[in-house]
C-alpha cells in the first residue's frame, strides 16, 4: 500500500475487499444473534435453564480464551484468506448441527465446541488484517465497513429465526440459518477477499517484493501500557455484547412485548449497528479515536437505564434497543483502528488475538453470568445495573489512551 495514496484512490482500487469482509465477517453474529429465537424452543423442548442454554456461548468463548492468540499468528503467517474461507465453511456447518441437539449437556456442548471452532475462524482479525493492509488514509471507514457484517446479522437472524421455528419448528431453524449464510458469504469471499498477506499467492507473476509490513512485534506490543487498557476495554465490551445480545428477545417479552415484537424491536440492534458503524468509521478518520470511543461507550448505560423501567412503553424498548446497536455497531471498531494505529500491522494478527482473548473471556462469562442471575432473581435488572459500571468503567479506559500512536500508521 502506497502510503501517499488518498482516500479515494484506495477506495476505487479495493472496494470490494471490505465488501466481501463485510457478508463473511456475519457469519460469527449467527452465535450471538441468531440464538435469541431459539431460547424459549429449547427451554420448553429439553426443560433446560436459561443458563444451561447459555453454555454454549460460554464454551465457545473459552476456547477462544485458548487460541485466538495463536489464531491470530496463523493469520501473520499464512494471510487471512486461507483461514477465512475454511472459517465459513466450518461456522456454518456447525451451527446447522445443532440441530442435532439431543438434550443432554454433554452432546449440547460438544455442538457448541464445533461452533467454538468455526467462530475462530471467523473472528474479526481475520477480516480486519487484510483490509487494514490495503487502506490507510480512509482505514477507520473501510474497516467500519468490514465489520459491519454482524450488524446485518443481527439486523436479519431474529426475524428470521422466529419465522423458520414457527413455519418449520427449531431443528429446520439451525439448519436453514446455516445453509443461508454459507450459500449468501463464501461465493463473494472466495472471488474477492485477498489482502496484501495473500497478494504472492494470488498474483505469483509480480516480481517486485512487497515491502515488510510496519509496527511493533507481539512483544514490543505486549509491553505498552495501551495494550493491557484495550484488553480492558475488549473483556468489557464482550461481556456487555455477550449478556445482552443473546437476551435481548427474552428480555423485551418479560418488559410486555410479543414474540414476534420482541424479535422485530430486536433487529434494530443490527439496523442501528450498521448505521453507527459506519458512522463511527468516518468518524474514526476525523476525530481523536479514544474522545469517539468514550462517547460510544457511555452509550448503553442510557440503555440500560431505560429497560429498568417496569413495563416500559414501546417507544422506550425502541430507544433502549437503539443504544445498545449504536455500541455494538460501533465500540469493537474503536478497538480494531487503535490497535492497527497504536501497533502497527508487523503482528496485527497476533495482537489483535490479545484483545480477542480478553474479549473470548468477557464473553465467556456474559451469556452464564446472565442466565444465572434471571434463573436467581427473575428478572435481568440486576444484570443491567452491573453492564451499566461495566461500561462506564471501559469508557474510562479507552479516553486514557489519548491520541493514537503515529508508529502505527502504516
Amino acid at each position: 500500500m502506497d502510503r501517499g495514496q488518498s482516500a479515494g484512490e484506495e477506495w476505487r482500487r479495493h472496494w470490494p475487499l471490505p465488501v466481501a469482509a463485510a457478508l463473511g465477517y456475519s457469519m460469527l453474529g449467527l452465535q450471538t444473534y441468531a440464538i435469541g429465537p431459539f431460547v424459549r424452543p429449547l427451554e420448553a423442548e429439553f426443560g433446560w435453564s436459561r443458563a444451561e442454554v447459555m453454555l454454549g456461548l460460554t464454551l465457545s468463548n473459552i476456547l477462544g480464551i485458548c487460541c485466538n492468540l495463536a489464531v491470530g499468528m496463523v493469520i501473520d503467517r499464512l494471510g487471512p484468506r486461507r483461514v477465512a474461507l475454511t472459517g465459513l465453511v466450518v461456522k456454518a456447518s456447525a451451527f446447522a448441527l445443532l440441530a442435532t441437539a439431543t438434550g443432554t449437556m454433554l452432546n449440547w456442548s460438544l455442538l457448541w465446541v464445533l461452533v467454538a471452532f468455526g467462530a475462530m475462524l471467523t473472528q474479526s482479525t481475520v477480516w480486519s488484517s487484510a483490509v487494514a493492509s490495503r487502506f490507510d488514509a480512509a482505514r477507520g471507514l473501510a474497516l467500519a465497513m468490514a465489520l459491519s457484517g454482524t450488524s446485518l446479522c443481527g439486523a436479519i437472524t431474529p426475524i428470521l429465526g422466529v419465522w423458520l421455528i414457527e413455519a418449520y419448528g427449531w431443528r429446520t431453524a439451525f439448519a436453514g440459518i446455516g445453509a443461508i449464510w454459507l450459500v449468501a458469504t463464501f461465493p463473494l469471499a472466495f472471488l474477492f477477499y485477498r489482502g496484501r498477506h495473500d497478494q504472492p499467492r494470488a498474483a505469483p507473476q509480480v516480481s517486485e517484493a512487497l515491502p515488510v509490513l510496519p509496527g511493533m512485534t507481539l512483544r514490543e506490543g505486549m509491553r505498552t501500557a495501551a495494550f493491557w487498557k484495550l484488553m480492558l476495554c475488549g473483556a468489557c465490551y464482550s461481556l456487555y455484547v455477550l449478556a445482552i445480545a443473546p437476551n435481548l428477545v427474552p428480555m423485551l417479552v418479560e418488559k410486555g412485548a410479543s414474540a414476534m415484537a420482541a424479535a422485530q424491536v430486536a433487529a434494530l440492534v443490527g439496523l442501528v449497528a450498521l448505521f453507527a458503524r459506519l458512522s463511527a468509521g468516518f468518524l474514526l478518520d476525523i476525530f481523536p479515536a479514544h474522545l469517539v470511543g468514550a462517547c460510544i461507550f457511555l452509550l448503553p448505560v442510557a440503555g440500560c437505564g431505560l429497560m429498568l423501567i417496569d413495563q416500559p412503553q414501546l417507544l422506550f424498548m425502541i430507544l433502549a434497543v437503539a443504544c445498545f446497536g449504536m455500541t455494538i455497531g460501533a465500540e469493537f471498531d474503536v478497538i480494531v483502528y487503535l490497535t492497527s494505529r497504536e501497533f502497527g500491522l508487523k503482528a496485527f494478527g497476533a495482537l489483535f488475538g490479545g484483545m480477542l482473548t480478553a474479549g473470548a473471556l468477557g464473553g465467556a462469562i456474559g451469556p452464564v453470568l446472565a442466565g444465572v442471575i434471571h434463573d436467581r432473581t427473575g428478572t435481568y435488572d440486576p444484570l443491567l445495573f452491573l453492564l451499566m459500571g461495566l461500561m462506564v468503567a471501559s469508557a474510562l479506559a479507552v479516553l486514557s489512551l489519548g491520541k493514537a500512536r503515529t508508529s502505527g500508521r502504516s
